[in-house]
């Protein structure tokens, strides 16, 4: 299962003459949310290689016969320790975008002060596209989660002598359901990420702020 997801749009710019208006302190939470995410994007290609890691040793836990039992339990005990280690960084990743999420809150104070009513509509799609974004990672990792739990009984059922095909069969089956529902979420959660980066750019664009991107 390929876990990639699109994340925030890394920007670095300079504000020209903003001063401490409240263009300048939306600019500076939105940013500073982006950082707060960096534990996020860094925790993609662990997951990524942990996936991998857990797939070849499943490849090499059904070639073995039943006179192997030693080295698929073996195979499974490296299977397990990898899962654990996925739920953590998961937990890691939840963790920096709820602070990500409790920094783009505070610019909700500073958006009736925006002089222009054009800019405050532009935040105010801003703020709904980045909650909907939010939201739609809180079920993109609950599905993860789950199914996380189902490569757990998955290979622990598979070190037991008595497993039967069927039974084999039906937990794979379970495996690949939970899957294609985190695919799901995760093709939800890049579309809001997507449009709440085209949005964010406009607002800088329309703001006149001189930023720029590293995409």
């Amino acid at each position: 299962m390929k876990w990639k997801v699109t994340a925030l749009i890394v920007s670095i710019g300079l504000l020209s003459g903003c001063g401490n208006s409240a263009t300048e302190t939306i600019y500076q939470h939105l940013e500073k949310a982006v950082e707060l995410e960096e534990p996020f994007v860094s925790q993609q290609q662990p997951l990524q290689e942990a996936e991998e890691k857990e797939y070849q040793l499943y490849e090499k836990m059904i070639a073995l016969g039943p006179e192997e039992m030693d080295e698929l339990s073996n195979l499974s005990d490296q299977a397990l320790e990898s899962v654990s280690e996925r739920e953590q960084l998961m937990e890691s990743e939840k963790e920096s975008v709820e602070q990500s999420k409790e920094e783009f809150d505070q610019i909700q104070s500073a958006i009736s002060d925006l002089e222009r009513e054009d800019l405050q509509d532009l935040v105010n799609q801003l703020e709904e596209e980045m909650n909907a974004r939010y939201s739609s990672y809180g079920e993109l990792y609950d599905h993860y989660i789950a199914a996380i739990e189902e490569d757990r009984k998955l290979f622990t059922i598979i070190k037991d002598e008595e497993l039967t095909m069927d039974s084999l069969q039906e937990q794979i089956d379970q495996v690949n359901q939970q899957y294609d529902l985190v695919h799901e979420k995760k093709e939800v959660f890049n579309q809001h990420t997507q449009s709440y980066n085209k949005l964010k750019r406009s607002f800088y664009e329309e703001a006149e702020l001189d930023v720029h991107y590293e995409e």
